[in-house]
């Protein structure tokens, strides 16, 4: 039940269609948990934009391979020291590369639309019609009494 709650609030209609992907996001670096949190408080941070990174989200030029693999140009970004807190993608499907834009939301609406959707079917439904029937039960007893 939390699940289905947690599901409904807030959303109206569950999306149908992902967002176009950005870029590839090494297996073992893709979530749908959010983006990963970097702190340059202490120093500068090199993070990765091509999603190949052992040592996601930071830089361990595995760019250079993965560039000359796919013929593209990715290098990694330099937040320096003493900036803001940044949030890296862990979906690859965030049009603001490396930073999170919250497409992973979206996306585990779909996956969660997918897995449930004969709960989602049954509940959209089935609920309107139960509640009209124990209205009905209810008026029934009290009118005739």
């Amino acid at each position: 039940m939390d699940t289905l709650i947690k599901y409904y609030s807030g959303l109206t209609q569950p999306p149908t269609v992902a967002p176009p992907k950005q870029w590839d996001v090494k297996s073992e670096n893709f979530s749908l948990n959010g983006p990963i949190p970097v702190d340059p408080s202490n120093g500068d941070k090199w993070i990765c934009r091509c999603g190949q990174s052992k040592n996601y989200p930071y830089c361990d030029g595995s760019h250079q391979k993965h560039n000359e693999e796919k013929g593209l140009n990715d290098s990694p970004l330099k937040v320096e020291k003493g900036s803001d807190m940044v949030y890296v993608c862990r979906c690859g499907y965030s049009k603001d590369k490396p930073f999170c834009d919250g497409a992973h939301s979206s996306l585990k609406k779909i996956e969660f639309e997918k897995e449930n959707r004969g709960i989602n079917g049954l509940i959209r439904y089935s609920v309107p019609l139960i509640s009209f029937v124990f209205f009905g039960v209810y008026l029934k007893n009290h009118l005739t009494n």
